[in-house]
This record gives structure tokens, sequence and C-alpha cells, in this order.
């Protein structure tokens, strides 16, 4: 098994991810304005490809409190949510998208039900377990999605060749990040303490080249959530816009990622 059954997202109602963007974002509001255009870019990619709703079943693993289970249904009738944290599963129960069928399943993402995915969404999860668990969850996912499926993966990333590992709490001062070593981060999922959010920025080259081995081509990526200070620039173009336009600026700036990803045989 590749986690723990019994499982508690430690950062209890996402404190600190909030004081994470209240301290980062470089202007009120464009967290969510990067992350709803990175979120369209990819319905464009996906509206492409699929076929009418009607015959696509998606998975959500990984899905948390359900954020984004009515986005996922506009591109497929039947869902099944899977989450290992049962009170944010319970949280996801309440949001039934209309006119779609939602099955929920407290579970691993490594005991996901085998049914041939057309759509798989992996939203934020890859940072947030044991390292050694990387290559097994795409394989997983790789098995559980119908020959010629896609796989939505977004994670955390760090400029290429630079992937790391950190301990992030909000507290009265407002937000800290201290680096730790790989086998620190480990320890820190598998102990479970709350309050406290072990993350991986992981290294895009990386992710790129596990999902390779997993089975994966990736079709289209999308860098956003772009913190950096960029200067007079950002008086005269749009900061996402500028990043994805240029391959250089990709490889280093950025503090999310989303890819579209197609199954190939392997």
């Amino acid at each position: 098994m590749l986690f723990q059954v019994l499982y508690r997202y430690p950062d209890t109602g996402d404190r600190v991810t909030s004081s994470f963007i209240g301290s980062h974002e470089p202007f009120p509001g464009y967290w969510a304005v990067s992350e709803e255009r990175a979120l369209g870019r990819l319905s464009a990619e996906l509206t492409a490809l699929l076929p009418s709703r009607r015959g696509v079943r998606a998975l959500d693993a990984g899905c948390g409190e359900g954020r984004l289970l009515g986005w996922l249904a506009g591109f497929a009738a039947t869902i099944t949510a899977v989450d290992p944290d049962p009170d944010r599963l319970d949280r996801a129960r309440a949001l039934r998208p209309p006119d779609t069928d939602v099955g929920y399943l407290a579970a691993p993402v490594a005991d996901v039900p085998g049914e041939p995915f057309d759509l798989v969404l992996c939203s934020h999860v890859i940072q947030h377990v044991p390292s050694d668990e990387l290559a097994p969850m795409l394989r997983r996912l790789h098995e559980v999605t119908a020959p010629d499926g896609l796989l939505a993966l977004s994670y955390s990333r760090a400029p290429v060749g630079q992937g790391g590992f950190s301990i992030e709490t909000a507290g009265e001062d407002g937000f800290s990040s201290r680096r730790i070593s790989r086998e620190e981060f480990d320890r820190a999922l598998r102990d479970g303490t709350g309050g406290v959010l072990p993350v991986r920025l992981l290294d895009p080259a990386e992710v790129t080249a596990e999902a390779e081995v997993a089975g994966w081509r990736t079709a289209w990526e999308w860098t956003y959530h772009v913190l950096d200070d960029l200067g007079p620039a950002d008086e005269h173009v749009d900061r996402d816009e500028l990043v994805n336009a240029a391959p250089a600026l990709r490889r280093h700036l950025g503090r999310d990622q989303v890819a579209l990803l197609r199954r190939t045989g392997r």
C-alpha cells in the first residue's frame, strides 16, 4: 500500500496555503485570476480532445473538499471522486454537480478502482506524497486510464533543476517556510503532524521524465502563479502570458504547473 489508510491532510482549513497566498501574491486577487486562466487554457485543450461529456468517465484522484468537481463535471457525466482524508471527502459529498453521476471513495490514490477512465484529474496532490510514491502513483493512474485517455496533472513546481522540500507553517507572525531534506519530508508526511504542511517543489523536467516512464506523453503544459518581481514589465504585459510565451522564462518562473498527458502503451 502506498499511503496510510487513515490520513488527515495536515493543513486544516487550508490555513497554511491561505497564509502563503497572502504573503506572496504580487497583487490582490492575482492568485485566483491566474488559476482561473490556467483552468481555462486546460479546458480549451480538453474540449478539443474529448467527446461529448455523456460518454466520458472521469476520476478526481485526490479530490480534497471537491473544489474542482464542478469544473470536472463540465467534461464528464460520470465521476469517481477519491481522497484518503475522510473528513475532506465528506465536504466534497455536499458538492454534487447537477446532471452528473458522482461516486465518492475514501481511499489512497493507490487504491482507486480499476474502471478505465477517459479523463483523470490529479490536482496538487503529488507535492504532498512521500517522494518514493510519485512513480507508483503515476503508474497506477496509467493502469486505470482507458487507452488514449488523458491525465490533467497540476503541482507546485520549482525552477527546472532545482526541486526541493520544505516545511510550511502559518503562525501569529505570518507564513514561514523552512527547507528540509528528502528524508525529513518523507518522515513529516508519514508522521502526520497537524498544522505543519510538508511541500515538495517538483522539478518539471523530473515530473515529465517520471511520467514518460509510467506511460504518459506530455501534450501540453502551462505555468501559472508567477510570484516573482517582474519590475516594469508588469505594467505593460500579462505576467502569465509573458512567461508561457518564453521557454527560457518558463524554466525558472512560476509556483504552479499544469500538464495534460496522454496515455500511451508501455
